[in-house]
């Protein structure tokens, strides 16, 4: 039975893409699956590009996402007596040789296969390049660094590398690999590459995608994982949606905790088709994720969110369960809760000037406001109950919609026109914050 080995092996160079994750968590479950070591490697022999910046935002993503390997990282840029060695024995056996560079120095050059390089990969099956127009392979550059597909094949071999799951954009790069390979007289790995991740509108996922919303609006998809983060979205939902971006058990399922994705995941029914990003499935299957959170772990979740926003110290600790209770069921990122508690958590209500028009300004409005306030002031007992007893009177009792009774409360009280049911939401808000605030409407309009 062959001891799997797999490697992610990202380049410190820039934010961490999405499709970087992807290949990650790929390589993960494979490996999981079939009790296997992934190894982490960081390709970091690009000295101009390659900062610390960028690595730690490899590492920050990683343990994010919970994709924890086995092994290093091992860094490329540590390595580089190996790959000075290795070039030497191809130089050796003549299937290397020096080239001066005018004016930089000696790189030297390895001389691929020139003709037609088959191999059988695990997702697209038979597939092969012709390289005999290719020219020979720069490994090791006038200024003593290696190239790409060099080090690349050296770490593999290092590192007992039996299964190379990567992206489709490195079909390119596997004939002179496997060219590599052969000349080393080392056992050529298997091959799995991904089809690349898609824009909505079909084109690569390179850079951050802009598409129009909802009333035209212009929204935008990072790219980069860490700002899912940002956006208020849970690592295993981000997670479970990477993993059917291109995969599937193949029985329908969506929602797949981590363990049921590591059992059931097999390199044979991943896609050989680009799958397109759907911000609105991820959205989806966040708010999932959201609801099935127990309360308590959802607090400790939602207060970075909250806390650059407001001081939570003023408020007892069942004010704050409790506002997060009201929105728990229909929260479907955390980056919303600051714009769905801010009523509550802010001492002034900001009112929504489009609400205050066409709510607020109606004719007769003010007047069912200040016949809500007179009878709010004579409720004794303010829970939830009462509250919801006396909006319904008030709309019988006025001959008026319950909409028409509490909306306008609603306007006047958060200053917008979605909030959790009127009774529930002035509870929480208690009886004084919500005469002061019906009081202000009353007089702005």
């Amino acid at each position: 039975m062959v001891n799997v080995r797999t490697r992610f092996a990202p380049s410190p160079t820039g934010t961490f893409h999405i499709g970087g994750a992807r290949t990650a968590l790929y390589n993960f479950l494979f490996t999981k699956h079939e009790g296997g070591t992934f190894v982490l490697r960081i390709e970091d022999t690009d000295k101009v590009r390659s900062t610390p910046e960028s690595l730690q935002t490899i590492y920050d993503a990683l343990n994010w996402l919970g994709i924890k390997w086995n092994e290093g990282p091992y860094f490329q840029s540590q390595r580089l007596d190996k790959y000075k060695e290795t070039a030497e024995k191809l130089l050796s056996t003549g299937r290397a040789y020096k080239r001066d560079d005018i004016g930089k120095g000696t790189a030297v050059v390895f001389k691929i296969d020139h003709g037609y390089i088959e191999w059988t990969d695990c997702i697209h099956s038979k597939i092969g390049r012709d390289i005999s127009q290719d020219p020979d392979l720069v490994i090791m550059k006038s200024d003593g660094f290696p190239t790409y597909n060099f080090a690349c094949v050296v770490d593999d071999i290092d590192l007992n590398i039996t299964h190379v799951i990567r992206g489709d954009d490195h079909i390119s790069n596997t004939p002179k690999q496997i060219s590599l390979f052969r000349a080393l007289d080392k056992p050529i790995p298997n091959f799995a590459h991904i089809p690349l991740i898609l824009n909505p509108d079909g084109s690569k996922m390179s850079k951050d995608y802009k598409k129009k919303g909802t009333g035209g609006k212009e929204e935008t998809i990072p790219t980069s994982v860490l700002e899912y983060k940002k956006l208020g979205f849970l690592p295993e939902a981000f997670m479970n949606f990477l993993a059917l971006l291109g995969w599937a058990p193949g029985d329908n399922t969506e929602i797949m905790p981590l363990e049921d994705m590591i059992k059931q995941f097999t390199l044979d029914k991943v896609n050989n088709r680009g799958a397109q990003f759907n911000i609105e499935k991820l959205t989806w299957m966040n708010g999932h994720y959201i609801r099935q959170k127990p309360l308590d772990e959802l607090i400790t979740l939602s207060k970075p969110y909250l806390e650059p926003h407001f001081d939570l110290s003023k408020f007892e600790p069942t004010k704050i369960r409790e506002a997060l209770t009201q929105q728990h069921e229909r929260l479907k990122t955390l980056a919303e809760l600051p714009a769905l508690t801010k009523f509550f958590f802010k001492q002034d209500v900001d009112y929504d000037e489009k609400a205050v028009n066409k709510i607020l300004r109606k004719d007769g409005v003010k007047d069912v406001l200040q016949k809500a306030k007179s009878a709010l002031e004579k409720l004794d007992d303010f829970n939830a109950y009462n509250l919801e007893h006396l909006v319904t009177t008030m709309a019988t009792e006025l001959g008026l919609k319950l909409q028409n009774i509490a909306q306008p409360i609603r306007v006047a009280i958060t200053g917008g026109t979605v909030s959790p049911p009127i009774n529930e939401t002035m509870h929480l808000l208690g009886k004084e914050r919500v005469l002061e605030r019906l009081n202000k409407a009353i007089n702005m309009i």
